[in-house]
C-alpha cells in the first residue's frame, strides 16, 4: 500500500467514528499517494523561472491522496551505528541465527522460466529500471532490467537501494508487538493513555482510540498527506515533527468510518514507541530488527535525502527525484531505505516466527478485508502486515511507494518457501491514467511479474 486508503467490507465502525467515508483520487496527476513526494528535487536549484513553472506542471500529481505511499527516508544512520549509540534493554530479538542469513540454505541459480522476460517488458512498457528476487524453496535467483541512472546509463544492480516506503509499516508494526509481548504496553491500550493530550478535539475520543486501531488503519483518524501543504515541493521539502504531523491531520476534519489507510497511524505508533522505550524508534527498528538479522544495507534516515551508495535513482516520469523528498514527513509510515535482498530476509524472518512470539504473531496475522482499490491483488489487513492470494497460494507482506521515485512489493509465504520483492524506479508508473503513467498493460505485466517470482513459471491455458 501507499499511502492510500481503503474501507473496510462488513467492519463494524469503531465507536468514536462517524459515518461512512472514502476517498476518491482527484483527476489530478497525482503520484504518490505518499505524496509523498514532497520535494520533487533540491538537486537543481539553479533552475530559471521557466523551468520551475515546468516542473510546477509535472508535480501536479502531488494532489493525489497517497496510501502506502509511505516517503521512505533517505538519508543515513545506518544500523550499526545507531546501535553503538544507545542500547535499550528488550527481550525479543530475532532468534536462532541473529546476524546471519535467513537463508542459510539458499542455493542461487537460474531464474524461474519467464522472469527475465517479465522484467524487460516492464522496461519496455515505460519503467527505467526493475529488480526482482525470488525464491522457490531453497533456490533464490534474481533478474535485474533497465538502468539505474538514465542519465549516465548505469544499469540496475541487485544490491542498489531504494526507498522502500510504507514497507517500514511492517518494521514498525513488528516492534510494537515486541512491545506488547514484554508487557510494556498493551494492544489494547488507548491513545490518551501513552499519549495524553497529543489527539485533542475535532469529534475524536482518544480514549477509545486503541494501539490495535493504529496498527490496522481503524482508527478513523484522517491521513495527514492529504493536506494541501504536502502537495507542494517546498512541504515536501521541509523537516517536519511528528506532532506537526499528527497536528494537520485532526485539522482535516472529523473522524473517518471503517476501515481508512492513513499514515497518521504510523506516525503515532512512532511517538508511542519513543514514549514507552525511552528511545527513538529508529534505535528500536535497529536494536531489535536490523542488526541481529544483519540488514546491514537497511537504514531509516531522519532528514537527509540522501541515499547512501550503491543505489537507484528515482524518477516520476522524465524527473530525476531521488534526492526531493525530507523523510521526517514520512517517519515511522514510510522513511526507510533498503535493498530487496534485506527486505526478503526480514519478511522471511518474520513469517517464520523469528520476531514474535506465537501470540503476538496470530495478532499480526489476524486481518479483515480492505477495498484498496488500484493494488494488484485484493488484500486483507492485518497489523502492519497483508495478505493476498497468488495461484500457488497465500502471499504475505506489503507495498510501499515513495514519491521520490520508487514502488516496492514484497511477498511472502507463510512458511518461507516462497519470495517475492520487486521495486522499479518511476512512481509514477505505479499510479493508473489519469493520475499516472500505469497502464492497464503495465499493471499486467507487474502483476505477471510477481505471480512467476513468487509461483515459478506460469502454467500455460
Amino acid at each position: 500500500m501507499s499511502w492510500q486508503q481503503r474501507t473496510v467490507r462488513d467492519e463494524a465502525p469503531s465507536p468514536h467514528v462517524s459515518p461512512p467515508h472514502r476517498r476518491t483520487r482527484p483527476p489530478a496527476v497525482a503520484v504518490c499517494r505518499w505524496v509523498r513526494e514532497r520535494r520533487m528535487s533540491t538537486q537543481d536549484p539553479a533552475r530559471t523561472r521557466s523551468k520551475n513553472i515546468e516542473r510546477k506542471e509535472e508535480m501536479s500529481f502531488l494532489r493525489s491522496p497517497a496510501r502506502r505511499c509511505v516517503l521512505r527516508v533517505t538519508g543515513a544512520l545506518i544500523a550499526l551505528l545507531l546501535v553503538a549509540a544507545a542500547s535499550p534493554a528488550y527481550t525479543f530479538t530475532a532468534r536462532a541465527g541473529s546476524g546471519q542469513k535467513v537463508s542459510g540454505q539458499a542455493v542461487s541459480g537460474k531464474p524461474p522460466a519467464g522472469l527475465q522476460r517479465a522484467a524487460d517488458q516492464m522496461v519496455a512498457d515505460g519503467a527505467p529500471g526493475v529488480i526482482i528476487v525470488s525464491r522457490l524453496g531453497h533456490h533464490v535467483s534474481h533478474v535485474v532490467a533497465g538502468l539505474a541512472d538514465q542519465a549516465t546509463g548505469q544499469p540496475m544492480q541487485v544490491q542498489d537501494r531504494v526507498h522502500i516506503g510504507s514497507i517500514t509499516k511492517t518494521f514498525v508494526a513488528t516492534v510494537a508487538l515486541q512491545l506488547a509481548a514484554e508487557r510494556r504496553l498493551s494492544l489494547d491500550d488507548s491513545v490518551q493513555k501513552l499519549l495524553p493530550g497529543v489527539i485533542t478535539g475535532h469529534g475524536y475520543h482518544p480514549a477509545r482510540i486503541t494501539i490495535r486501531q493504529l496498527l490496522q488503519h481503524t482508527s478513523g483518524i484522517r491521513d495527514y498527506l492529504d493536506d494541501p501543504v504536502f502537495q507542494t515541493v517546498q512541504g515536501l521539502a521541509e523537516t517536519w515533527r511528528p506532532q506537526q504531523l499528527v497536528d494537520i491531520a485532526l485539522r482535516l476534519g472529523s473522524p473517518v468510518h471503517g476501515w481508512l489507510y492513513s499514515n497518521t497511524n504510523y506516525i503515532l505508533l512512532g511517538m508511542i514507541i519513543q514514549k514507552v522505550t525511552g528511545q527513538s524508534p529508529v534505535t528500536e527498528i535497529s536494536h531489535r530488527i536490523l542488526v541481529p538479522l544483519g540488514l546491514r544495507d537497511t537504514s531509516f534516515p531522519l532528514t537527509s535525502t540522501q541515499i547512501p551508495g550503491p543505489y537507484a535513482h528515482g524518477y516520476y516520469g522524465s524527473l530525476d527525484v531521488t534526492n526531493a523528498v525530507n523523510p521526517s514527513s514520512a517517519w515511522t509510515a514510510g522513511a526507510m531505505i533498503s535493498t530487496v535482498g534485506d527486505v526478503a530476509r526480514f519478511y522471511r524472518a518474520l513469517l517464520a516466527d523469528r520476531l514474535l512470539p506465537p501470540a503476538e504473531q496470530r495478532e499480526l496475522l489476524a486481518t479483515i478485508p480492505v477495498d484498496d482499490t488500484g493494488e494488484l491483488f485484493a488484500e486483507h489487513y492485518g497489523l502492519g502486515i497483508y495478505s493476498v492470494q497468488l495461484s500457488c497460494g497465500t502471499a504475505w507482506g506489503h507495498d510501499g511507494g515513495w514519491p521520490g521515485g520508487f514502488k516496492t512489493i514484497a511477498y511472502t509465504s507463510r512458511d518461507g518457501s516462497r519470495q517475492a520483492v520487486m521495486v522499479y524506479n518511476d512512481f509514477k508508473m505505479s499510479e493508473p491514467p489519469p493520475a499516472g503513467t500505469g497502464t492497464a498493460a503495465f499493471q499486467r505485466d507487474e502483476k505477471k511479474a510477481m505471480e512467476i517470482a513468487f509461483c515459478g513459471e506460469p502454467t500455460q491455458s
